[in-house]
């Protein structure tokens, strides 16, 4: 979730732009919930409208993400809009914790037919969804689809828990013992594949493994090349946040946040901690061409 203005009070300029952004988004997202249906396929699919005009399938017993979905027809306008912002055709992107598919599918439309998504989904019925949704909706030549769990090390063994009713909520858990319960999984590092070293934009949201999953992208930041990452950061959930957000910008990024009210922001490590540890934000990190 985004924080509704992080860091400085807004500037009268920002706050301007920021009634014409609400206005237009109130608009799509009124137009995003008359335009969206919800059509039965089986006990274990649904097909639903979103943003507008792309079909896309649902689990009927998740009851967070895919009810929002059949609700109003889009998930997140803040973090679809800075996302078609920067998108652009072309380009390379990669959808990390794609969970159903919907910011992959925003992804590959974006990019358009010259461009390529990377989506990364450890859940197999999540995944499932989202290679039929991606079929449906024309873009399967577009996303090339990834069961491993992301993690800073290769052949990690692992569990992935899902609970049950909240599939988004999954998380990776680590040297877990046979009596834990859950998918039996390897971990990967995102830089051993080869073919994503040269990324345009990457969106993080793995409840809780953000840091560890950085740490397996090392072989990406040593290209040099600019970068837009959208990361869910939560400082609870780190052993030191502080120093994961200063070895972000020891990488050459810079830190912004996005608002719900005011689009991305540019902060600090210190405000960005300033919050309650507990608080999910979305950072916005960009990084221009290095030498």
């Amino acid at each position: 979730m985004a924080r509704a203005y992080p860091g400085l009070p807004p500037t009268f300029l920002e706050e301007a732009a920021s009634i014409a952004r609400r206005i237009r988004r109130r608009l799509r997202e009124r137009r995003c919930r008359a335009l969206t249906r919800a059509e039965p396929i089986d006990a274990g699919r649904t097909l639903v409208t979103v943003r507008e005009t792309t079909p896309m399938l649902i689990d009927p017993s998740d009851e967070g993400l895919s009810r929002s979905l059949v609700a109003d027809g889009y998930w997140e306008m803040w973090l679809t809009e800075a996302l078609e912002a920067v998108l652009k055709p072309g380009m390379v992107a990669i959808d990390i914790g794609a969970n159903l598919g919907y910011f992959s599918l925003l992804m590959a439309e974006r990019v358009g037919a010259s461009g390529r998504v990377h989506a990364f989904e450890p859940n197999p019925i999540m995944a499932d969804l989202l290679v039929e949704s991606a079929a449906r909706s024309g873009l399967a030549d577009r996303i090339s689809l990834h069961r491993d769990p992301l993690w800073d090390l290769d052949g990690e063994a692992s569990v992935l828990r899902v609970p049950d009713g909240e599939p988004k909520n999954a998380h990776l858990i680590t040297h877990a013992g046979d009596e834990i319960e859950g998918i039996r999984m390897i971990s990967r590092r995102l830089d051993g594949f080869g073919d994503l070293l040269d990324a345009d934009v990457i969106k993080i949201d793995v409840e809780g493994a953000e840091e560890r999953i950085w740490r397996g992208m090392a072989g990406l930041f040593g290209r040099g090349r600019p970068l837009t990452i959208f990361l869910e950061f939560s400082p609870v959930r780190y052993e030191d946040p502080m120093a994961f957000l200063e070895d972000i910008m020891a990488q050459g990024f810079t830190l912004g946040e996005l608002s719900v009210s005011y689009g991305i922001r540019a902060t600090t490590a210190e405000r960005i901690l300033a919050g309650a540890a507990d608080e999910d934000r979305m950072l916005a990190l960009r990084r221009a061409a290095q030498a």
